[in-house]
Parts: C-alpha cells; sequence; structure tokens
C-alpha cells in the first residue's frame, strides 16, 4: 500500500512536469507505456517481467525526451530492487537529451530525488517491518518455551517435594514398627507370662483388660503402620522398576502425565496391570517396542500399554492372565479393554477418580 501511494505522488509530479511540455501524441505515448511498465512491476516484482519491463523503458529513455520526464515512475522500482542497468540507461538517455530537456532538466532531476528518497524510506520500512515481525515471533516462541521449562521444573520440584515426603513418611513408619512396635509386642509377651503365674483371681481381671488394650493398640500401630506404607507408593519408580528387566530385549518409552495425589489403590491396581501385562509381552510377543502412557484427566485416569508384537497364541483370559487384570480394574470401579491386531496388542484402561464415584455414589 505505501509503494501505491509513493507512485501516486511521483506520477502526479510528472504529470505536471510532462504538462510544461504540452499534450502532445508522444507525451500521451510515453504517459501510457510508463503506466504499463509501473503496473507490471508492481503486480509481479522481482520478476522476470519487471525487470524486462524497467529495462525496455529505459531504453525508450534513450530516444524520447517525453519518456525521460516520466521516467522517475518506472524507476521507483528500480530504486527499491537496485536494478542498477535500468538506472544506466535513463542516466545515458538524459544526457543524449539534455538539450531537448532544456529548462526541464532541473524538474526532471528534483522528481528523479523524490522517487529515490520515497523508494528507499518504503524499503526501509518494509525491511524494518519483517525485521519487526520476525523478532516478535521469536520473542513468542521463546516465551512459550520459557513457559513449557517453567511447567517443567514446577513439576520436577512437586515431584521431588512428593519424594521427599514419601520419604519421611517411610522414616517414621520404620521408626514406630522397630521401636515402639517391639515394645509393645515386649509388654504384650511379658504380660502374657505374668498372666500364666499369676494365681490371684483379683488381679487377673486387671490383667486380662490390660492384655486387650495393649492388643488392640498394636492392631491400631499396624493399621497405621501399613497406611503409611502404602501411601507412600510412588508410581514413577515402581513402573520403572518393572520395566527395567526388559530394556535389554525390548526398546521401552514411558509418558507420564499426572499428579501424585492418586489414591493408593488406584496406584495399586495400575502397578499390576503393568507388571501382568509385561509378563505377558515378554512370554508371548515376538515384538521389539513396548509404549506405556499414564495420564490424569479431569474425571479419570488412563493406563496405556502397547507392544508392536504379534501373538501366534489364542488370546484367553485364563491364558494370558486378563482376568486378573479385570479383576484388578473392577476393584477400583475400571474399564479395560484388549486389542490384538497386525499393529501389536494394546490394552486400555480408565478408571474414574474417587471423588466424582463419591458423588455419584
Amino acid at each position: 500500500m505505501n509503494k501505491l501511494w509513493d507512485k501516486l505522488i511521483i506520477g502526479l509530479c510528472c504529470c505536471a512536469l510532462m504538462l510544461t511540455a504540452g499534450t502532445s501524441a508522444a507525451n500521451i505515448a510515453a504517459l501510457l507505456v510508463a503506466v504499463i511498465c509501473s503496473v507490471i512491476s508492481q503486480t509481479r516484482p522481482n520478476s522476470p517481467a519487471a525487470y524486462a519491463a524497467t529495462l525496455l523503458y529505459g531504453v525508450f529513455c534513450l530516444f524520447s525526451s517525453e519518456a525521460l520526464m516520466l521516467s522517475p515512475l518506472v524507476l521507483y522500482d528500480a530504486f527499491c530492487t537496485k536494478f542498477h542497468p535500468a538506472m544506466l540507461l535513463t542516466a545515458a538517455g538524459t544526457a543524449i537529451n539534455i538539450t531537448s530537456l532544456s529548462e526541464n532538466i532541473f524538474p526532471l532531476f528534483a522528481v528523479m530525488l523524490v522517487s529515490l528518497t520515497l523508494s528507499q524510506r518504503t524499503s526501509l520500512n518494509a525491511k524494518l517491518s519483517k525485521t519487526l515481525i520476525s523478532t516478535r515471533d521469536d520473542s513468542k516462541e521463546l516465551t512459550m518455551q520459557l513457559v513449557e521449562k517453567n511447567k517443567a521444573m514446577q513439576r520436577n520440584q512437586d515431584y521431588e517435594i512428593y519424594l521427599a515426603t514419601l520419604k519421611e513418611r517411610n522414616r517414621i513408619a520404620r521408626e514406630i514398627h522397630d521401636n515402639v512396635g517391639h515394645m509393645l509386642t515386649r509388654s504384650i509377651l511379658q504380660l502374657g507370662a505374668l498372666s500364666v503365674i499369676n494365681k490371684d483371681d483379683t488381679v487377673g481381671g486387671a490383667l486380662t483388660d490390660l492384655s486387650d488394650t495393649l492388643n488392640t493398640a498394636m492392631t491400631s500401630i499396624r493399621s497405621s503402620v501399613h497406611d503409611l506404607h502404602d501411601d507412600s507408593i510412588a508410581l514413577k519408580p515402581a513402573v520403572e522398576d518393572c520395566v527395567r528387566p526388559l530394556r535389554d530385549r525390548f526398546s521401552v518409552s514411558c509418558d507420564y502425565d499426572f499428579s501424585e495425589r492418586m489414591s493408593r489403590d488406584i496406584k495399586l491396581c495400575f502397578i499390576g496391570i503393568v507388571k501382568e501385562a509385561l509378563s505377558n509381552t515378554a512370554k508371548h510377543s515376538s515384538g521389539d517396542s513396548i509404549k506405556i502412557l499414564i495420564r490424569e484427566h479431569p474425571a479419570l485416569y488412563q493406563l496405556s500399554i502397547a507392544d508392536n508384537g504379534s501373538c501366534h497364541e489364542k488370546i484367553t483370559e485364563s491364558g494370558m492372565g486378563l482376568s486378573n487384570m479385570r479383576e484388578r480394574a473392577a476393584s477400583v470401579n475400571g474399564n479395560i479393554n484388549f486389542m490384538s491386531d497386525s499393529r501389536g496388542f494394546r490394552i486400555f484402561l480408565s478408571v474414574p477418580k474417587q471423588k466424582l464415584t463419591k458423588q455419584e455414589i
């Protein structure tokens, strides 16, 4: 659009210059040729046709002073593209026809200077606009990369905090088991021995009540230790432990996208199904690649296990342990599907989040 406005200004200046010499047929013909050449350069920039039109007009200027007065309009595109042959031909035509131009020579140079100035300004603006767009695009790309890196760092930080929490839970469970649990066990044994040798009926009832209390405390501690241990299950390391023995034979890729707020039962279900699936793959698959995907969606968790091999045996729930997987999936209200074709064997499991399940109940 800027070029059109520039050419309009230059065209008006050239027409004013031409009118000082009259409106002869030669002037009208030169105007039509100049407009045609300018239109070709505008519609097909940097093309052979544009260069040819500009060059032919430069040749025309060698023989026509009328064409010289309209040359700034055609040379505008030559200035933009730095097409020097056309500039040289126009300069030669000016030198040849300098006597016929007479008093119009200085106005012609003035219009030529205007054409050169406008072309350089437009070219510079176009270059700056292109640089600005490139810089803006690069900035957006870098910003997106920075956001992704920040998200990845946040996920890694959250996972490290989670692992530290699990480690502390395991330490507390171990301390309770090794210290408090052993002392309670010893107290229960001592109390049992005391009850055996006790001959006083008045003390017997108290010893029985004390024994029941200690046994209740022992049961409670065992339950607490088991809960701490079960809650400290880390799904990613557990899956990696299942995968590690198969990496020599298979190319295994794992894709994780879930928070560590997943319940203990779902984690155990996923680990059990992964173990069963990998065992079946090692026994029956002829492939060399395994893909494991665990993702969290707003309403459910998803587990996908796929290999690229073909199973030559008939797939039966009893023969390949698929019934065990179905039972595990049913225990957490999950839905599991199996698919086998020329591309391999695939397992899809979806488990609704417990919060949603409770609401439905």
